[in-house]
């Protein structure tokens, strides 16, 4: 269960555009790639599976969209798509994972229009990688049962609360909110993210049901 929510905490140190090399994501950068992401069991999901989520920061009155659909799965391994804001328009991440989580595919592009391929990479075939040094970094989990009130209607939840501790003294604190009610599930006995707080930012369920169909078409399922 830490070593999960350790990885929830590195997964915005992971560069899913390749190229390789960037300079250093600011505090900002990082607290809104963490807030904007979620970890799930592949092996939980099933085709039309949809969450739909609002991202907002303190003090900003903007609020930002976010949307993981499974929209296809054969005896390989199932396809997600996560929709999220990109420039004017919206930015859509297809990526094909076995069950046991592991990478097989990814494609970008926006909604609607044609995508690239960005995992196998025609150069190296190289998968996303950690830019972020956390390894020597420790993690402290407390897990407690919580109702919360989140658009108007009652979770009952398993609040995760998790402090990221580095070397140098600097902390990272995120907050979850899980209930079995919600698709994508953490763990069958977490279930799916209801809210979650990290810094300034607040992330909070817009929708999660069954309505999930694919924004993006890739040239092998055309």
């Amino acid at each position: 269960m830490k070593k999960a929510l350790l990885a929830i905490l590195l997964v915005a140190g992971c560069s899913s555009s390749g190229g390789g090399g960037g300079a250093q994501k600011s505090e900002a950068d990082f607290e809104n790639e963490i807030a904007s992401a979620i970890m799930f069991d592949p092996a939980l999901l099933k085709a039309g599976d949809r969450v739909i989520y609002f991202v907002k920061r303190a003090g900003e009155s903007e609020t930002q969209k976010y949307s993981w659909s499974a929209v296809a799965e054969d005896r390989t391994g199932i396809w997600i798509e996560n929709s999220r804001p990109w420039n004017a328009s919206r930015m859509v991440v297809k990526s094909k994972l076995d069950r046991s989580g592991k990478l097989l595919e990814q494609w970008v592009g926006e909604a609607g229009g044609v995508p690239g391929q960005t995992y196998p990479s025609p150069k190296t075939g190289d998968a996303p990688k950690h830019v972020r040094d956390s390894g020597s970094a420790k993690a402290d989990s407390k897990e407690e049962p919580d109702r919360i009130v989140v658009g108007g209607k009652t979770y009952q939840c398993i609040k995760v609360t998790t402090v990221l501790a580095y070397p140098d003294g600097r902390k990272s604190t995120m907050t979850n909110w899980f209930s079995k009610e919600v698709p994508f599930a953490f763990t069958s006995a977490h279930g799916g993210l209801v809210k979650r707080l990290f810094g300034r930012l607040s992330m909070e369920l817009v929708a999660g049901d069954r309505n999930g169909k694919p924004e993006m078409q890739i040239p092998s399922q055309k």
